[in-house]
């Protein structure tokens, strides 16, 4: 079956049943910072993956990269997909939980990148553009000088790179290709 399929189920059975608890909302932040610790720690996803490693010893290795003090549904949740013998699979759980999350509470997240930090007025006519579109908007803020200038707005998977950065880089390949 494909990985894509089996992370999709799991995370939406593991979100109804956060939900039924209302939980969904610490659940989240829960399985992001596991997610983000397979990232940090390499070694995890090899020690899970070994079939010498005890099921007892995962679920230990899990709720510990999870954080401190986990709730209860993640706690059940990790066990669950211990017991199913689909530990190869939970960074995948953790990331596709968010996007069932964002699906179901209609949250739409908004990145604008920037080489100075854009003003409260920016920032509040960008989320009132889309909030046309969705019940919530997640914004998040960077700086990057590297830019130059310009910005970078990124609302789910659409991105326009208006940034000087981008347009030289753009200049440089017509250059050479032509």
């Amino acid at each position: 079956m494909d990985a894509g399929i089996i992370s999709h189920r799991y995370a939406k059975a593991i979100f109804q049943f956060a939900a039924e608890r209302k939980e969904e909302d610490r659940l989240r932040k829960e399985l992001s910072f596991l997610s983000k610790q397979f990232i940090s720690v390499p070694r995890l996803s090899k020690t899970l993956d070994d079939p010498t490693v005890s099921p007892d010893v995962k679920i230990k290795l899990l709720t510990t990269a999870a954080g401190q003090d986990i709730s209860d549904t993640c706690d059940k949740a990790i066990r669950l997909i211990v017991k199913n013998k689909r530990t190869q699979y939970i960074q995948n759980i953790a990331l596709m939980y968010d996007k069932v999350y964002r699906e179901e509470k209609d949250l739409i997240i908004m990145k604008l990148v920037t080489t100075e930090p854009a003003s409260d007025e920016v920032k509040g006519k960008l989320v009132d553009l889309v909030k046309k579109h969705s019940n919530q908007v997640e914004f998040v803020t960077t700086v990057d000088k590297d830019m130059i200038g310009g910005f970078i707005v990124e609302i789910d998977d659409m991105r326009l790179d208006a940034s000087v950065r981008n347009i030289l880089k753009q200049l440089r390949l017509e250059l050479i290709h032509s």
